[in-house]
């Protein structure tokens, strides 16, 4: 009887140290992590090394006791599982906190019209790869642990116990991996502004197009869905008072008699309307509000101009373009070539009215030669793996990429992208809102596409290169992708807010590989402030005897330019490429008010020639 007492008194020592570890284990999860060796330390107790197996005698147990053995040893595992999975969600809780405290740290508040975003220079693919690594590792260890419960062994082994002691120590699992060499930047986005259309609700922007529209009993200037929105359109309305006040003075219609005007006279009317309703609400008109008088709903016939709503009809297609209902003949033949940009035109406005700015695919492929047989915007966009189907993406993308594209069809028509390791372009006339625009564009579709050049320089030079809510300083921290700066690669970004003449003269000035006019329109003889300072930089520019390309919005100021540039110059040029259709164009359409009749929707680079 006595050995039958002592063996449950054997059997129950186990349990009970698997009890007092459970107990130890549990108050241990609730106190800092800085007490977590403690844990180590026990979890060390159940391993049985080497020489420990040599030097004990384990004495031979009955089936019994094997079973109540097991359930022991699935008990110390289970604790190993709890504190595993509590430190595990424990860093996750801690990186939350933590993510929840940059992003705040990182917000600032915009008032105007420039968006600014705050972002890591680490790569999204890193991130991914760090998390990928996390991931595994934890499941190494999950492996571990299931092993040894199916076994029914307590012999962990020590390499199991160095990694349950490298997660418990380590560091909270973060999503964001920063180094010493690592900083935030700054990136300038630009935010669209809103548009006015006759063919959308002036209130909801929704498609009118095949629907009743409601004109404003007032202005008969704009259109709603219903007469509700027509009501509730509170920003119209002072708009919508001074366009009556000056249409009461021209026979109760702003285009009363409008059809004896040539187009160059029609164009300064409308120029002249718009300042006289400032002129009556004593403030500017906004770009959207402009546009109410720049681009009305009338007939498209220049001799005609018939303004009555009663009496025209839109295209059923594109909404956009209005004739005489009883003259069909009045919408013009070559509407047909224009119908899809204008409906691509107003697919965008609508777009963006719903969602806010459209962020394409940007590319992350670095090619390793030079696409040399690459001979448009498509082409290089499918060498960079992007397959973009969706007609909005593709044209703001295209215009994102139409500026680094367009210099890089330059220099690799001067056969220059082979020659020179260092590459510096110099933007003449440049514009926050188009140049600087996504600024690290001039990487995706310059450096990554020209794997000879190991230092490319962008410097933006123009007086209208105005700072908006970010400084130049902290645009120019900007930085290469990682693979970029592990090849030793650099990408450099200058601002000058002067006139090119005088930035030619000063000490901050750098020998350029190429000088880009971008939609510049050099034959105009009213530039900054109304002054024509074209013929001084032109000849700056020539001098520097370095590839010059210009580009124009329609194939009418292409030749143009052209003439004013060989005008101008000092010394005969080589012409490299004539006036052509640019390649590498923008395809996102912008309404033209200066040369409507022969284009009623104009193209950042449409038309470009190269001289030198």
């Amino acid at each position: 009887m006595s050995g039958h007492k002592k063996k449950p008194r054997q059997r129950n020592r186990p349990k009970h140290k698997a009890n007092r570890l459970n107990a130890e284990a549990s108050l241990t999860c609730e106190t800092p992590a800085d007490n977590c060796n403690s844990v180590n330390d026990r979890v060390s107790e159940l391993n049985i090394g080497p020489e420990d197996e040599q030097n004990s005698e384990v004495p031979l147990k009955s089936e019994a006791a094997q079973t109540q053995q097991s359930s022991t040893d699935n008990e110390a595992i289970k604790i190993i599982q709890k504190l595993i999975r509590e430190k595990f969600l424990k860093n996750q809780n801690q990186n939350q906190i933590s993510s929840e405290k940059s992003n705040k740290k990182c917000s600032k508040p915009n008032s105007s019209e420039n968006l600014t975003e705050v972002k890591k220079s680490k790569s999204k693919e890193n991130v991914a790869k760090n998390s990928i690594k996390n991931s595994a590792f934890i499941t190494n260890l999950q492996k571990q642990v299931e092993h040894v419960m199916a076994n029914d062994s307590i012999d962990l082994s020590n390499t199991f116990l160095e990694n349950l002691q490298k997660l418990i120590n380590q560091t909270p699992i973060t999503d964001v991996e920063t180094t010493d060499d690592e900083e935030e930047y700054i990136e300038y986005v630009y935010r669209p502004r809103q548009y006015f259309s006759v063919s959308l609700c002036n209130y909801c922007k929704c498609d009118l197009n095949g629907q009743m529209l409601h004109e404003c009993k007032r202005c008969r200037m704009v259109f709603y869905c219903n007469p509700e929105h027509m009501k509730s359109d509170e920003q119209h309305r002072q708009c919508c008072y001074a366009l009556r006040q000056v249409a009461e003075n021209c026979g109760g219609y702003i285009f009363y008699k409008c059809d004896v005007f040539t187009m160059d006279q029609f164009r300064s009317y409308r120029i002249v309307t718009v300042r006289q309703v400032e002129s009556i609400i004593n403030r500017t008109l906004t770009p959207t509000e402009r546009e109410i008088v720049l681009f009305p709903r009338i007939c498209t016939n220049n001799k005609c101009r018939e303004y009555r709503f009663s009496k025209l009809m839109d295209c059923k297609k594109c909404g956009q373009v209005a004739f005489c209902k009883d003259k069909p003949d009045h919408l013009k033949a070559d509407h047909i070539l224009w119908c899809e940009p204008f409906r691509l035109f107003k697919k965008l406005i609508i777009f963006q009215e719903k969602y806010g700015r459209l962020e394409p695919t940007l590319p992350s492929k670095v090619l390793k030669d030079l696409p040399g047989a690459v001979s448009n915007t498509q082409h290089m966009f499918f060498k960079l793996n992007l397959d973009i189907k969706e007609s909005c993406e593709y044209a703001v993308l295209s215009q994102i990429a139409t500026g680094p594209l367009t210099a890089w069809y330059a220099l690799k028509l001067c056969e220059q992208l082979k020659s020179n390791e260092e590459v510096t372009i110099h933007l003449i006339g440049a514009e926050i809102e188009f140049e600087v625009d996504t600024l690290h564009k001039w990487e995706l579709f310059f450096l990554h596409i020209t794997p000879h050049v190991k230092i490319l320089n962008i410097v933006f030079i123009g007086p209208e290169l105005k700072q908006t809510n970010i400084s130049f300083e902290q645009l120019q921290k900007t930085k290469c992708c990682r693979v970029c700066r592990k090849n030793g690669r650099e990408l450099n970004y200058y601002f000058e807010n002067i006139v090119y003449h005088d930035y030619r003269k000063g000490k901050t000035f750098s020998q350029p590989n190429l000088i880009c006019f971008f939609n510049a329109g050099l034959y105009r003889s009213t530039g900054f402030q109304m002054e024509d300072s074209w013929p001084e930089t032109i000849d700056a520019a020539v001098n520097l005897k370095c590839p010059i390309i210009v580009t124009s919005y329609t194939a009418y100021e292409s030749p143009l330019d052209m003439k004013q540039i060989l005008q101008d110059s000092g010394r005969c040029l080589n012409i490299i490429l004539p006036p052509t259709i640019n390649p590498f164009a923008s395809t996102k359409p912008e309404r033209n008010f200066i040369s409507e009749e022969d284009a009623p929707l104009i193209f950042k680079n449409y038309y470009c020639f190269v001289v030198e």
